[in-house]
């Protein structure tokens, strides 16, 4: 509720000053009935004042225990005009500012964090304007929502402001004796009980606390209370130091305070250190761990959250409605998934999550790396044999072959955007993360080449938003964009649409400090799709034997999984040089054919070279030695 003091209309006399004054107070005292009362005889003379008009709405809302959100999220939106998809915000009156904070954290309980922070940011601008007590409650929420939005920068500089403004003082918040120097002069907090400034210092200590790790400040002092806040804390700045151990040992604690709950607090306990405990395994790589943690944590969400909206007929309190932790732990459990070679239950994840984070091209590249996945794994799995079966024994012996595999259509009824682990949906995936690539290349440019310039905290510059995860910086950006367009270019070679699988893996090698590994992806998919096109002339260019030998051997490893062979540059050389023999067979270079076949030493490649020997004893008419050589590693089929 907006303070009697805090924006004094001209209009109103004496008497309803008294009375507006006297409805504050009842409000503070939650005596919402009688404020309500105090309201209404208020309203009789000031109908048309949107002041007043705002708290009774306030009143009125939290008389019903918070449940009447509908109803309250309607008045707001009456008072600020704001309906729809809000795309820009300008508060133009000082004294409406209460209204649109009321609306943004409907908006943010609705799971609408970002069109809730342009909300505050317009309210931010009238920082300097705000009276001390729409500023402690307006200045923290918009920490949380640029917390939650991955944006800490601006974040951290907002707080130096309200430290500034309300005379906070950080080495007291910090501090565990109660002893110390107030927090916050006496000047400043005049407009507040001893209760409400408590609390503020308590939420003031915990945000800040999480500001600072977000920034980098690993080594900062957080107090020693073994409460479940500080231990998540805690929990986290071993974590960003890379102890693990004492990270999950932190959480594993028992906590001295009353467990968190959805019905008193918004938030599971159980849930958040349950997936707190899957980040932790899945970040030293134990995957198993890890989604088992991630499965418990969907089980905490659905139990806190599945009777909250039963309650009673106006349903659940506000604060629960955005209370569930699903999209989030979802994506998680996906990518512990996906590690797990398990990609059909990664993608039924990764799809819930798509729901409301359709804008995040890492999202997308992950939902095509499952398709891909499948793929690979379908095709492992079918029968390889080129012989079907035999007729006759001894030299009238006769191998019947295996007729060519068909190539699977899809109807022409059905959709390809139907989501279902195919090529063809990855296909989609993959064009959807070139779509938003090239669409916020051009802004993360411009704010890379102004990152060093002074700017106003909120034009800060933090990367491209990519919710749930981490912002695009210019680096980050980079490998995705390699990892999208290698992807890309292979599904395309593999649906056979090759001009485009040339054309992205030619895009993949514009990139600045190209990896050794995309590298080598980039030159062999342009020159089969080349191959595939009919141009063996132009795809021999792509295995230069000079490209071959530069190529180095650091990031083959460091990039090594168990599902990927070419781990070392001698296996890629390897792989390199056999491509570049079977184009010279392509075009009838049997000299340069050879050359490039004597360079294949991994073991990677023997089996293949094996048949390319076979294959080149055949053109040159040498039955004999084709015999021999089918013998010399056959022998049970003759």
């Amino acid at each position: 509720m907006v303070d009697a003091n805090s924006a004094k209309k001209p209009s109103l006399n004496e008497q309803e000053r008294e009375l507006e004054q006297q409805a504050f107070i009842e409000f503070q005292k939650a005596d919402y009935q009688t404020c309500y009362q105090s309201l209404q005889k208020l309203l009789k003379t000031q109908d048309s004042n949107p002041k007043v008009l705002h708290n009774r709405a306030v009143v009125e809302f939290y008389n019903s225990d918070l449940r009447r959100y509908d109803q309250f999220r309607s008045a707001m939106i009456q008072l600020t005009g704001l309906v729809g998809e809000i795309r820009t915000v300008e508060v133009r009156d000082r004294e409406t500012c209460a209204a649109y904070v009321n609306q943004a954290i409907v908006l943010y309980h609705f799971k609408q964090p970002l069109a809730a922070l342009k909300i505050m940011l317009a309210v931010m601008a009238h920082f300097d304007r705000l009276d001390d007590y729409l500023l402690r409650r307006a200045g923290i929420f918009t920490v949380h929502l640029l917390l939650d939005t991955n944006q800490p920068k601006k974040a951290n500089r907002l707080l130096g402001m309200l430290q500034n403004r309300l005379g906070i003082q950080v080495y007291a918040i910090l501090s565990d004796s109660d002893e110390d120097e107030p927090l916050i002069d006496n000047e400043s907090r005049k407009d507040i009980s001893e209760l409400q400034f408590e609390e503020f210092r308590k939420e003031f200590r915990l945000i800040l606390i999480r500001s600072n790790l977000l920034n980098g400040k690993k080594n900062m002092s957080i107090p020693l209370e073994d409460t479940s806040e500080y231990s998540i804390l805690k929990g986290h700045q071993y974590f960003l130091g890379n102890d693990y151990q004492m990270a999950a040992k932190e959480l594993s604690k028992q906590f001295t305070n009353e467990p968190v709950s959805v019905n008193k607090h918004g938030e599971d306990q159980n849930t958040i250190l349950a997936n707190n405990m899957g980040v932790i395994h899945f970040s030293v790589k134990h995957y198993a761990l890890a989604a088992r943690f991630f499965q418990q944590a969907l089980l905490f969400d659905k139990s806190a959250t599945e009777d909250t909206s039963t309650e009673k007929v106006e349903g659940s309190p506000l604060y629960c409605v955005g209370a569930t932790k699903r999209p989030e732990i979802l994506y998680n459990h996906g990518l512990a998934l996906l590690h797990l070679q398990r990609p059909k239950e990664a993608f039924e994840c990764m799809l819930i999550v798509l729901n409301s984070n359709h804008n995040n091209p890492r999202l997308w590249l992950r939902l095509a790396e499952c398709c891909i996945m499948v793929h690979r794994q379908e095709k492992q799995t079918k029968n390889t044999n080129i012989c079907h079966g035999s007729v006759g024994s001894g030299v009238h012996r006769k191998y019947i072959l295996n007729p060519t595999p068909k190539t699977t259509v899809v109807d022409g009824d059905q959709s390809l955007a139907i989501p279902a682990t195919t090529l063809e949906f990855g296909s989609l995936c993959l064009r959807n993360a070139v779509t938003l690539l090239e669409f916020h290349e051009p802004e993360l440019i411009r704010q890379t080449e102004n990152s060093d310039k002074t700017v106003a905290w909120d034009k800060v510059y933090e990367g491209v938003p990519c919710n749930p995860s981490l912002p695009m910086k210019l680096v980050s950006f980079n490998k995705l964009k390699c990892a999208v367009l290698a992807a890309y270019s292979y599904v395309l070679n593999t649906l056979g649409e090759y001009s485009l699988a040339l054309k992205y893996a030619k895009q993949m090698l514009t990139i600045k400090d190209l990896p050794q590994s995309y590298l080598l992806l980039s030159h062999m998919y342009a020159a089969e799709a080349l191959i595939m096109m009919n141009r063996p002339l132009e795809a021999i260019a792509y295995l230069e034997p000079k490209f071959i030998t530069e190529l180095a051997g650091d990031d083959f490893g460091m990039r090594a999984s168990p599902h990927w062979n070419i781990n070392s540059a001698d296996a890629a050389r390897s792989v390199m040089h056999y491509n570049r023999a079977v184009v010279s067979f392509l075009i009838g270079d049997y000299e340069q054919a050879k050359i490039s076949m004597s360079s294949c030493n991994h073991p990677l490649v023997m089996p293949h070279l094996k048949m390319l020997n076979v294959y080149q004893e055949v053109l040159l008419g040498n039955y004999d030695k084709v015999q021999m050589l089918i013998r010399y590693d056959t022998p049970h089929l003759i």
